[in-house]
């Protein structure tokens, strides 16, 4: 496919890119195959043989557990017999004659057929039970095999599975739109000195995943991040009060009324809250001084009626708006699409020509068939600009994780692995082509190609701060939480200093502990009387606890990563990376550090990957 421009965004989607990511992530797939000498026949009939032999231990496992109903259904029926039994002849002491003798000769039939009952179970239904397991056994065990025959056919598949996957499925599709395999410190610091974006700052919020990418060089970022925030808790409490009243009835006879009320209190407190948040933050030097707004409408599950309807009481609206700045001087005009300007009610912009230099005419058709088209999302996203920087927040994205893990791909049916792999990044495309589709829809933001920046200032760091805290975010919460943590753990990092290619950072993990309360609360009760109601409410006190991390690229593919050595030690290290506190991922390594910036396990690992690197 050839480097063009989208001009269409929404109708490009349905008309090629739709199917296209679908057919060059199987292909992709298929190649895969190919390159890892694949026996996809072998494979076929080994997960035939394992579905069979599965299915034949599920049916002998129904009959075995139909022959257990049945002999607890017999062990019941015995128990009431032999209940029955000794009921009836406690009875047959208070009868006389006839049934006197039937009361004993029954319990006596009971107890006969219970026996009878009991030898039924044990030489029969336990030995049909015993059978029907061994058969269920053997068939899963043999299906068992056929899994791990499929397992090793595709050995070498699952292997290959690498986080680079994606950036080169993505560029396949459409090469407008790179994903880059780890966020770079010079796409940063370009982000940082020419637009002015800069580190996660926020003490509340940390960075769970990043990915950057752009569209014909300009630079984006998508962020997830975990944030917590405080807000007010309301802490209920309650008592119930008793109270008598007395009256007299029309006979003047005294009564005495018996009164329960059950009195409630409530406090509001502050208490943390813990939120995750996806945001695509995106740069362009075009319109570079225009900031505005766009808020979801709802529009997309409107009908034809309600839009227009819409769009005639919003134009109402934007006329008194224009007629309010021709008095007191603001700079506000209304485009000549109302349909547009309502739907997408970007008013709050502060630049009319630059504005109007951004939306075009086919900006604004394009806009406006996203906002109202049903599938996939619709007008689900919230759009930002501030000057340079664009930032797109989307329902849709908060569901969707865009840090691909390869390992989500590994099974052992190659059939159903590659339904899942064309299926994931059928909904990793969308997902983040409808994330980019309100900056594609503006052909300003694709014809304004940004220029080669070169920032001659040594780096501050070897990795970025946002790849630093979402590696700090890969480790076990437990480890790095202060020991008396009762809430989720936010985790910050700061770089301490760059050694060579290594980067030793600071990880601070913010949480608290509480400490309980009981405020009384005066309550006026049915009897007349105030009552003092307790609540009892939690105060969070903030805690905080420091490790350090090491973290470096090491350039390595996950395959030369695990498996491209046979040194013991290399592999024993590696194969237990989460006992000794590291973590791969895309070439980047991370370990926590014990005892100040010293760690023996570490350092053999690190010397080791030295050499089998060179």
């Amino acid at each position: 496919m050839e480097n063009k421009e989208i001009l269409e965004p929404l109708k490009e989607y349905n008309n090629l890119f739709k199917n296209l990511i679908r057919d060059n992530a199987s292909n992709y797939f298929d190649e895969l195959v190919k390159n890892n000498e694949i026996n996809v026949e072998a494979n076929r009939d080994e997960v035939k043989q394992f579905n069979e032999n599965t299915k034949n231990a599920l049916a002998w496992e129904k009959k075995e557990n139909k022959s257990k109903n049945i002999k607890g259904l017999l062990i019941t029926l015995v128990v009431i017999m032999f209940v029955a039994s000794g009921i009836l002849f406690y009875l047959s002491q208070e009868q006389t004659n006839f049934l006197k003798v039937l009361f004993i000769v029954l319990p006596i039939v009971l107890i006969i057929c219970g026996i009878f009952v009991i030898i039924q179970i044990k030489n029969k239904i336990n030995k049909q039970i015993e059978a029907r397991r061994k058969k269920k056994e053997e068939y899963f065990s043999l299906a068992k095999e056929h899994q791990d025959n499929a397992f090793r056919i595709v050995n070498r598949l699952n292997e290959a599975f690498d986080w680079n996957m994606t950036s080169r499925i993505i560029e396949k599709t459409t090469p407008i739109i790179r994903i880059d395999d780890v966020f770079q410190t010079d796409k940063f610091e370009y982000l940082c000195e020419k637009y002015g974006f800069s580190d996660n700052l926020d003490p509340n919020s940390s960075t769970q995943y990043v990915r950057s990418g752009d569209i014909e060089g300009n630079p984006f970022v998508i962020v997830n991040t975990y944030n917590q925030e405080m807000r007010d808790k309301v802490y209920q409490g309650s008592i119930t009060i008793h109270w008598t009243t007395t009256y007299r009835d029309s006979q003047g006879h005294s009564h005495t009324q018996y009164h329960t009320q059950v009195l409630t209190a409530q406090v509001v407190k502050p208490a943390p809250f813990y939120y995750y948040n996806t945001k695509l933050v995106y740069g362009c030097d075009a319109a570079p001084n225009l900031s505005f707004g766009h808020e979801p409408t709802n529009v997309n599950n409107m009908s034809e009626k309600q839009i227009k309807s819409m769009v005639k009481k919003g134009d109402k609206q934007l006329n008194k708006k224009v007629a309010k700045s021709l008095k007191t001087g603001e700079n506000f005009t209304k485009m000549a699409n109302s349909e547009f300007e309502v739907l997408f009610n970007g008013d709050d912009r502060d630049n009319e020509v630059e504005f109007r230099l951004l939306f075009t005419p086919l900006a604004q058709k394009n806009i406006v068939d996203l906002l109202k088209t049903k599938e996939p999302f619709g007008d689900d996203f919230y759009f930002q600009k501030r000057k340079c920087l664009n930032y797109i927040t989307s329902d849709h994205s908060q569901g969707f994780n865009y840090a691909t893990n390869p390992n989500e791909f590994i099974g052992f049916d190659l059939e159903n692995m590659k339904e899942r792999f064309i299926d994931y990044y059928d909904l990793y495309f969308k997902n983040l082509y409808f994330d980019l589709a309100p900056l594609l829809s503006i052909p300003a933001y694709q014809q304004t190609k940004t220029h080669e920046y070169i920032y001659n200032i040594p780096y501050k760091a070897n990795i970025t701060g946002y790849e630093q805290e979402s590696f700090a975010n890969k480790f076990d919460k437990d480890i790095l939480k202060h020991k008396d943590t009762v809430t989720p753990v936010i985790l910050k990092t700061n770089l301490e200093r760059k050694n060579n290619k290594e980067d030793i950072v600071k990880i601070t993990a913010h949480s608290f502990k509480t400490i309980s309360h009981t405020e009384y609360i005066s309550k006026l009760g049915g009897d007349g009387r105030f009552h003092n109601v307790p609540v009892v409410w939690y105060e969070y006190i903030p805690l905080e606890q420091e490790s350090f991390m090491g973290i470096e690229d090491t350039k390595l593919s996950k395959h030369e990563f695990y498996n491209n050595s046979s040194d013991e030690n290399y592999q024993n290290i590696v194969h237990n990376t989460r006992k000794n506190g590291i973590i791969y991922e895309r070439g980047l390594m991370s370990y926590l550090l014990n005892n100040g910036f010293n760690n023996e396990a570490v350092d053999k690992f690190k010397s080791l990957l030295q050499r089998k690197g060179e």
